[in-house]
């Protein structure tokens, strides 16, 4: 009985993943990139990306495509539409930004007679205000606009309001030092974008956004967690990394629901206990900060999958780091000072569910022997370091499916590699490696393998060539 139900579970899987992939084949047979192509075809055209084609107009026949959704017509010339777009009865995405000479009235009359246009991305990088035409897009629920720094936010936030189910505002990439309390408006957002901006500080009248649940402010000039989004109790994404933060306030425990935090490129000098409280974080990013100490309470993050701590200038990592359960991702690269073979001596065998691992750039000269002890280990970094060997015991390392060990002193083919029997992926590149042994005919998975710049005579390669003739060499 009990075999009965594996076998249907492992078939209904197969299917299940066999139908994924021919989805996959069909989305992407339906992408295309010039309007020549798709009218070949019309019936399958599902995607048509027209970008960078110095495109004056756009032609009738594009009235062929009736299964169109996403139309991408970004950095063009183009004045209007014609008015065919209208009866393209699935087109739901238009993209038209960076189309500098849009008469943007006319453009709101066309779209706002296609009854299933939901998501817009428009403007340039002159536009200084949008026309009250936008209103008519009633079934607007995502907007990307572009525009000039000193454009009238006041009026853009105004109108924007009126369409009711805009749900999804990206304003990024403006360089605007600062924007309107208009955007307090917009009380039915639920993802902001606010990136790429020159923001010192955020409008007050941003705390009446309590829908918000996705945030981007990353890229400004902000040298604390703004005030005004304490009231986005359900946030699960706060992205502020490259900004001025020197500490992390306590305002961060107003977002009780967050699961992705990127605190990444600021001036960090710790990581502040208050981060404990978030208990549905699930990936932490606080890299290319001065993080110089990690408290071992960091183990209460106990739904963490994802977490970086690359270039920072830690001594040691906590004990507690190995007992997080969930950790699946663990980036440590560029912390020379931390003593790792102690480390892994003494705390791997907590990784039950580690599945990636990056110690690239660390000065690392040896390994801990205990390292085959991450059992689920899949992906392991360690390029940039001063090995000239790996422990036996990682030949162990059965799951491993990729290791980078380039930019190393490697003067001989590691051996313990070639008895990892799963192994898809191996890069040696930039060692001084001049001799294939016989054995790596063992290497019966390998998929892929790097040698750049390594004095390797071609007979050499020849070996790889004739003894696992399906690998891909990279020279």
């Amino acid at each position: 009985m009990k075999k009965s139900i594996l076998f249907i579970i492992i078939s209904v899987l197969f299917f299940v993943s066999k139908l994924k992939a021919q989805e996959e084949i069909e989305e992407k047979n339906m992408f295309y990139l010039s309007l020549d192509s798709a009218l070949n075809e019309p019936e399958k055209v599902k995607y048509l990306d027209l970008t960078w084609q110095y495109l004056i107009e756009i032609p009738e026949t594009i009235g062929q495509l009736k299964n169109v959704e996403v139309l991408n017509l970004g950095w063009n010339k183009l004045i209007t539409l014609p008015k065919e777009v209208v009866n393209l009865p699935k087109l739901r995405r238009v993209a038209l930004n960076d189309n500098p000479k849009l008469n943007m009235k006319k453009i709101f009359r066309v779209l706002t007679q296609i009854k299933t246009l939901n998501d817009l991305s428009i403007g340039y990088s002159t536009l200084k205000d949008i026309p009250d035409e936008i209103v008519g897009l009633k079934g607007l629920e995502s907007i990307e606009l572009l525009c000039d720094s000193v454009a009238n936010t006041e009026h853009i936030f105004g109108v924007l309001a009126e369409i009711r189910g805009l749900e999804k505002l990206k304003f990024h990439r403006n360089k605007m030092k600062n924007i309107h309390d208009n955007i307090g408006l917009l009380m039915n957002l639920s993802y902001l974008d606010l990136s790429n901006n020159k923001l010192l500080e955020l409008p007050e009248k941003l705390i009446k956004l309590k829908k918000v649940r996705e945030l981007y402010l990353h890229t400004n000039e902000l040298s604390e967690i703004p005030s005004s989004t304490t009231n986005m109790k359900d946030l699960i994404v706060l992205d502020i990394h490259n900004n001025r933060l020197s500490d992390i306030s306590s305002r961060i425990a107003y977002f009780p629901s967050l699961q992705k935090l990127d605190l990444s490129e600021n001036s960090l000098a710790e990581v502040s206990s208050r981060l404990f409280t978030l208990k549905s974080l699930k990936s932490l990013n606080v890299s290319r900060n001065d993080i110089k100490e990690l408290p071992s309470s960091i183990s209460l993050l106990n739904k963490l999958e994802d977490l970086n701590l690359s270039y920072n200038s830690l001594s040691d990592l906590p004990s507690g780091l190995d007992r997080i359960k969930t950790l699946k991702t663990l980036e440590i690269a560029s912390n020379p000072k931390i003593n790792f073979l102690r480390f892994f001596q003494q705390n791997n065998k907590g990784f039950v569910g580690l599945n990636y691992l990056d110690l690239s750039s660390n000065k690392l000269d040896s390994l801990s022997g205990r390292m085959n002890q991450i059992e689920n280990l899949r992906i392991l970094k360690l390029s940039n370091n001063a090995l000239a060997h790996i422990p036996e015991s990682m030949g162990e390392m059965r799951n491993l499916r990729e290791l980078d060990l380039g930019g190393n002193v490697f003067r001989e083919f590691p051996a313990p590699v070639m008895a990892m029997m799963n192994l898809e992926k191996l890069v040696l590149d930039f060692n001084k490696i001049a001799y294939i042994p016989e054995d790596i005919a063992k290497m019966k998975q390998l998929k892929e393998i790097s040698l750049r710049y390594n004095p390797l005579p071609e007979k050499e390669v020849d070996k790889i060539r004739t003894l696992l003739p399906t690998v891909k060499i990279i020279r």
